[in-house]
């Protein structure tokens, strides 16, 4: 899959090169450089939004080459901010109502508009997973045989510690999804931590190190469209 992808993107960017070329030769008079290599972007993540089922990905995408070309469209009254406030509302709709099927074995209570107080929780097992929606939640893995947690946030703050969980057979994935919100992971600085999490318009970062040498192993991976992700070493 990774490898189709990166033939996607490049293929984009070749035809962006192409474009630029045509342009120069005066075949595309109303469209700057800029014009196309940003509508060529945005297209690039609009299939990326639809082949992952991504609502704020999809609408998001729209707008933005909805305002890049308003005056093309005869809607500069809609741009910038009435299509945009469309795509937010139009994503939380959408997630609303086609929430994404579970396929996990075991099924931890969804946070909906809780305080970070009332929304303390504690699980165990194999399998992990946590929600949070618009609000703030602190989970702790407590687990000996972890080896998968599935972490959505959506609009909210979640926070999952692991310091007193263990892998089962040393290793363990973590699979996020938070979209206009941020998701922090507290990990032993004694593990080993591999992050492969795409980012759409949002960021991954780590704050402190942790042991290359590491016994145990934990691969975060998924993605993060406008929001945030990060691993906290402790």
């Amino acid at each position: 899959m990774k490898r189709g992808k990166n033939i996607f993107w490049g293929i984009l960017f070749v035809l962006a090169a192409a474009a630029l070329l045509v342009g120069q030769l005066g075949y595309l008079e109303n469209f700057g450089f800029w014009t196309i290599l940003f509508t060529i972007g945005l297209i690039g993540f609009l299939v990326d939004g639809i082949f992952h089922r991504s609502f704020g990905m999809i609408l998001f995408s729209l707008a933005f080459l909805a305002i890049l070309h308003d005056k093309l469209l005869g809607i500069e009254a809609l741009t910038p901010w009435p299509v945009l406030g469309a795509a937010f509302l139009g994503t939380i709709g959408l997630n609303i109502i086609f929430p994404k099927a579970q396929k996990w074995k075991k099924y931890v209570q969804k946070n909906f508009g809780e305080s970070s107080k009332d929304a303390v929780e504690y699980a165990d097992g194999e399998q992990v997973h946590f929600e949070c929606t618009f609000g703030e939640a602190v989970k702790y893995v407590t687990g000996r045989e972890l080896s998968f947690v599935r972490l959505e946030n959506a609009f909210g703050n979640l926070s999952v510690y692991f310091d007193n969980a263990g892998l089962k057979n040393g290793m363990a994935a973590v699979d996020v999804d938070c979209s206009f919100g941020c998701i922090v992971l507290y990990v032993p600085s004694d593990w080993r931590v591999n992050l492969s999490v795409t980012g759409t318009f949002g960021g991954v970062n780590e704050k402190g190190k942790c042991n290359p040498n590491g016994e145990n192993c934990l691969q975060v991976g998924g993605e993060v469209a406008f929001g945030a992700v990060e691993v906290r070493y402790i």
